[in-house]
């Protein structure tokens, strides 16, 4: 009964060991919605997403690292960010400054999302678009 009981608890610990590292590199977050605030000298950008019950479940258990490092690898700009969770993710890109005007380089979703721009009380919405659009702001 009790070797029983150590095959099984060994068995859950190797495949929960090994299938983040197996799909940590291919998370593929199911983005849902993506708001975008111009505050001062960055852009912040909440991004509302959903991940499948394994990917829920890896999550849980290791952290949001897997979600950080997808976002690094589709912004080209540096991130700062504040909240990663299981359904979302908030993070701030910084300006660029081009001839004394902040330049924000746009973020290449790769999947249709509603993308909501609000600039000094102004919300610009982006139906259906696969990414952030760039733009200078002042």
């Amino acid at each position: 009964m009790r070797s029983k009981l150590l095959i099984k608890a060994l068995s859950i610990f190797i495949l929960l060991t090994f299938i983040p590292i197996a799909s940590a590199q291919n998370l593929d977050l199911e983005i849902k919605e993506v708001f975008v605030t111009v505050e001062g000298d960055a852009v912040n950008i909440r991004m509302v997403y959903d991940v499948d019950a394994l990917q829920k479940l890896q999550l849980f258990l290791f952290g949001a690292m897997p979600i950080k490092d997808e976002l690094v690898s589709i912004i080209d700009s540096k991130i700062e960010f504040i909240k990663v969770s299981l359904e979302e993710a908030i993070f701030k890109v910084y300006f660029e400054n081009e001839n004394g005007t902040n330049y924000f380089s746009g973020i290449d979703l790769g999947q249709s999302v509603n993308v909501y721009i609000n600039v000094s009380g102004t919300t610009f919405f982006f139906e259906n678009t696969t990414k952030i659009p760039a733009f200078y702001y002042s």
